[in-house]
C-alpha cells in the first residue's frame, strides 16, 4: 500500500485561458475566509491542482483570510492573464490549526515542520491560542477559543523584518496590511489584517503613523509587537479594556454579570456611581454634564496627521 501524501499547502500557479482560469470562489456562512468551490475539468485550474474544497490563504503573496470576498476577488484579478494561489485542503488547515502554525508559501515548498523545528514559531514569540479567527471556533479539546492579543517576536532578516503597516483613514490605528511569505513578521505569527498595541512594550494605539513607525525602527534589528486579530479586537473593545502583554497568557478579563462592562482609562478603572449602588439616581445637572463630557472624550478617535499622506504606508 502506497504511503499517504504528506500534508502540505499547496502553491497553484495559474495561467488564465480562453474561459478564465476555471474554478468557482465562494464564501461560507459560519466559517471564515474564501473556499474553492468547484474547479471545471480540463481547465487551467485543474491544471494547477486547485481542489474543490481547499481554503485560500495567500493571492500573488498577500494573505487575504481576513478580506472579504470582494477584496479577494479584486486581489486575483489585479494581475492580468496570471495568479499565483497558496491554498490548504481541508486535512492539511484542520492540522495547521491543530499544532497552531501559520500557513506560509514555504511550507508548500518543504512541508510541515517537525514538532520544535527551528524555523516553527516559537510559543514566546507568538501566543499558541491565537490561531484560527473565529470568535466560536474550537480548541483541540473542544472547548470555545480564548480570544487573546499575541506577542510577535520579529529579528530583521536580510530584507527586512517582511511585512508592510498601514493606517486607514476610516478607523484609527495601524495596521498590518500585507505579510511577505516566508519573512521574519510570518514566522512571529504576524498575520494580515492583525491591529498593532504596542511596540516593544509601549502601547502605541494613541500615536501617529510616523510615530509608531519610529517606534519599530528604534532597535536596529529586532522588534516585539503586541497584535490583535479582528476578532479580539472587536471582544476586548466590547469589554472597553486596552490589550496588554499580560492578557497574553496570564488572566483574561470578564464582563460583569449585571450587564454593565469595566471602562478603562488609563490605568484606573471608573465606574458609573449610579450604577455601583445598585440605585437609579438622579444625577445633578454638574454631574451629568462631567459625564457626557468624559463619553465624548473617551469616544474621540486618536488625532491623525493626514497631511502627510506618504508616511500612511510603511514597508518593513
Amino acid at each position: 500500500m502506497a504511503a499517504p501524501e504528506p500534508l502540505r499547502p499547496r502553491l497553484c500557479r495559474l495561467v488564465r485561458g480562453e474561459h478564465g482560469y476555471g474554478f468557482h470562489l465562494h464564501g461560507e456562512k459560519g466559517r471564515r475566509g474564501q473556499f474553492i468551490r468547484r474547479v471545471e475539468p480540463g481547465s487551467p485550474a485543474e491544471a494547477a491542482a486547485l481542489r474543490a474544497g481547499d481554503r485560500l490563504v495567500e493571492v500573488n503573496g498577500v494573505n487575504v483570510e481576513g478580506e472579504t470576498h470582494h477584496q479577494v476577488v479584486q486581489r486575483i484579478k489585479a494581475v492580468e492573464g496570471q495568479t499565483q494561489l497558496l491554498v490548504v485542503d481541508k486535512e492539511t488547515d484542520e492540522e495547521l490549526r491543530r499544532r497552531q502554525l501559520t500557513c506560509t508559501e514555504e511550507m508548500a515548498q518543504r512541508g510541515l515542520p517537525p514538532a520544535h523545528d527551528p524555523w516553527e514559531p516559537k510559543p514566546d514569540w507568538t501566543h499558541a491560542g491565537s490561531l484560527g479567527s473565529e470568535a466560536g471556533q474550537k480548541d483541540v479539546n473542544g472547548s470555545p477559543r480564548e480570544l487573546r492579543p499575541r506577542l510577535c517576536h520579529l529579528r530583521k532578516g536580510p530584507q527586512g523584518y517582511g511585512f508592510n503597516l498601514h493606517s486607514d483613514k476610516s478607523r484609527p490605528g495601524q495596521y498590518i496590511r500585507s505579510v511577505d511569505p516566508g519573512s521574519p513578521a510570518a514566522h512571529s505569527g504576524l498575520r494580515a489584517q492583525d491591529r498593532l498595541i504596542e511596540v516593544n512594550g509601549q502601547n502605541v494605539e494613541g500615536l501617529r503613523h510616523a510615530e509608531v513607525v519610529a517606534s519599530i525602527k528604534a532597535r536596529e534589528d529586532e522588534a516585539r509587537l503586541l497584535v490583535v486579530d479582528p476578532e479580539t479586537d472587536e471582544h476586548f473593545k466590547r469589554l472597553q479594556v486596552t490589550p496588554t502583554e499580560e492578557h497574553v497568557e496570564g488572566p483574561l478579563p470578564s464582563p460583569v454579570t449585571n450587564g454593565t462592562s469595566p471602562a478603562q482609562d488609563g490605568s484606573t478603572w471608573k465606574r458609573d456611581p449610579f450604577q455601583e449602588s445598585g440605585l437609579h439616581l438622579s444625577p445633578t445637572a454638574a454631574e451629568a454634564k462631567e459625564k457626557a463630557r468624559a463619553t465624548r472624550v473617551n469616544k474621540r478617535a486618536p488625532q491623525m496627521d493626514w497631511n502627510r499622506k506618504r508616511e500612511i504606508f510603511s514597508n518593513f
